[in-house]
Order: structure tokens, then sequence, then C-alpha cells
């Protein structure tokens, strides 16, 4: 018998060399560069560690690093606003494209296709579309703050200032600090909803059409059958999709990195692009500080992680 269980490890051995060697390795150097100050540049040896222990300073250095702080408070507020707005337009448009629609399967294709573009193109796409002098977004907003302007004056009421400051500037999506979050979000909701949409829409084909029939049977109307038999039978996905979005969101990187930077003045800086910077942006290269980033965002997202776990059990419906 242990011969027989032996040979199937044979099999395993490559994927579990790959897994030590590039997956368990750096975390566990990870961890321990978030103990020392490491440049990048020396070999990384145990002497090194032993020569440039500075213990928790690096966790200390951030409670007293204000990019930091805004780079936090950045990522959480991004997460708050693009996961729920993400979460509704994907339920939406999954429930209308989960009908017998000529050219349905085009319009899902459609949705799909932000998903599987490449972030870079999409940052670039997203850059144009917001510029304030020749992006669609502001022509089209400008427009509509001209003729909000001609009602007014053809009414003999004098413009209200919002309505001629949308018809000579609008916003500065990626140039204004009070817009600029907002220009990113919009960017990655459309990029992102559509992978959340597909998954909404497998839920909602895997239940039962019994169900639907039987409260159809009982009078129920659309709005009744959907809060109280397919919103529930739903809760699995929802929770699915909730937490595969917050992950995403607190790794945000290359839509921010394509579309601003992290600018103006930090207004867009989150924690994944803060510990890029100081691992490789700047020499010297902060290796051990980045470290301790990546670390204290890995116990933030395991935390959060294990609350929504944990509070399931009171939301989340099971089909028997």
């Amino acid at each position: 018998m242990r011969a027989y269980y032996r040979f199937p490890v044979l099999f395993l051995l490559p994927s579990l060399a790959g897994f030590l060697a590039f997956n368990l390795g750096p975390i566990l150097a990870s961890l321990l560069l978030s103990f020392v100050e490491y440049d990048g540049l020396r070999p990384l040896t145990w002497r090194t560690f032993q020569e440039n222990w500075v213990g928790l300073e690096n966790y200390r250095r951030l409670l007293e690093d204000p990019v930091f702080h805004k780079a936090f408070f950045n990522t959480l507020f991004y997460v708050a606003v693009a996961v729920p707005l993400e979460i509704v337009l994907a339920l939406l448009l999954a429930l209308g494209l989960n009908r017998p629609w000529p050219g349905v399967r085009f319009l899902r294709t459609l949705y799909l296709l932000p998903t599987v573009t490449s972030v870079v193109a999409v940052g670039l796409l997203w850059r144009w579309v917001l510029n304030p002098t020749v992006g669609p977004v502001n022509l089209f907003l400008r427009w509509v703050g001209e003729r909000l302007v001609g009602l007014f004056t053809l009414l003999g009421l004098e413009a209200p200032g919002w309505a001629v400051w949308l018809a000579q500037e609008g916003p500065g999506w990626l140039s204004d600090p009070a817009w600029a979050m907002w220009g990113v979000i919009l960017a990655s909701v459309w990029a992102g909803v559509g992978l959340r949409m597909l998954i909404f829409l497998a839920g909602l084909q895997n239940i039962n059409k019994e169900y639907l029939e039987a409260a159809s049977l009982d009078g129920a109307n659309t709005f009744q059958r959907f809060f109280y038999v397919v919103l529930p039978l739903l809760t699995p996905t929802v929770f699915l999709n909730t937490l595969l979005a917050m992950i995403g969101g607190f790794q945000v990187f290359g839509l921010v990195y394509t579309m601003t930077g992290g600018g103006p003045v930090d207004a867009t800086n989150v924690l994944m692009l803060y510990l890029y910077r100081k691992a490789f942006g700047t020499f010297p290269f902060e290796m051990g500080y980045a470290s301790a980033i990546a670390w204290v965002l890995f116990l933030l997202l395991f935390a959060l992680t294990y609350l929504q776990w944990t509070l399931r059990r009171r939301w989340v419906v099971e089909e028997a």
C-alpha cells in the first residue's frame, strides 16, 4: 500500500517544487524582510538579515507615515464605493440578460469584453474618455451645461453657478483631487462589471424554475418573486461576488498606475501603488518597508474575509 500511495506523489513533485520555490518561499521571505532594512541590491543571505535587523521599526514607521495613511484611506474609500456599485450594476445587467431576447448572447459577450482587455489598455482608454478638453464625457457635460444656461437665459433667469461651471469647465476627472478617485472608480466599475455579471448570470440560471412557478401560482408579482424567491436563492452568488470584488478592490494597482500614477497630490494613491513605489520606485529601495505594507494589507484582507465568512451564516441561504 505504501508504494501505491508513493507513486502519485511523484506526479505532484513538480507542482509542489514550483509552489515552494515561487509561492511559499517568497511569502516567508517577505515576512522576514518586513523586519529588516533592505535595499534589494545586496545578496539576500542569512547574514544580511542579521546585520540589518530592525525588528518592528518598519511597522512603527507605518503608524507615523502620512502618505501611508492617505493611501490606506484612499483604498478604503475606493473599495467602499466601487464594490457596491459593481455588484448592484452587475446584478441588474444579469437580470436583464437572463432572458431569451434576440441578440442576448452578443450583449453578454459585449459586456464581458472589458474584463478580458488589458488593464493598461483600459487605463489609457479612460484617460482619453475623461480628458477635460477633448474627452467625450466632458464634451457631453459641456453640451448639457450650455443648453441649461441657454434655457435659463431664455426664461429670463440667471443661470446657477453649477450650470455655468458645467458649460465652461466641467469636472477635472483626473487632474482635480476632488474628482480623481471618482474617475478611477468609474473606469474600474466599467472594466469589472462584466465578470460579476457573468457570475450572477450563472447563479440565476442555476435557480430551480419550479420555485418561481410556485410563487406565480400563489399570486406573487414580479417584484415579490425577485425579493422573496430569486434574491434569497442568489445570496451564495452575492457572497462570492462581493468577496472577490472586495479582495480585488484592495489589490487595485494597474488602473491607478496607468490613469493617474497616484496623483494629483496623492488623491488616488492606494496601498498597492505605495508598496510598489517603496519597493521599486525610488532609490534607495525600501524592500523591508514595502514588505511591511504588504503584510498589513494581507492581515487586513484576512480579517475582512474571515469576518464575511463568519457572518455569511446569518444571511446566505443554502438551497436544500
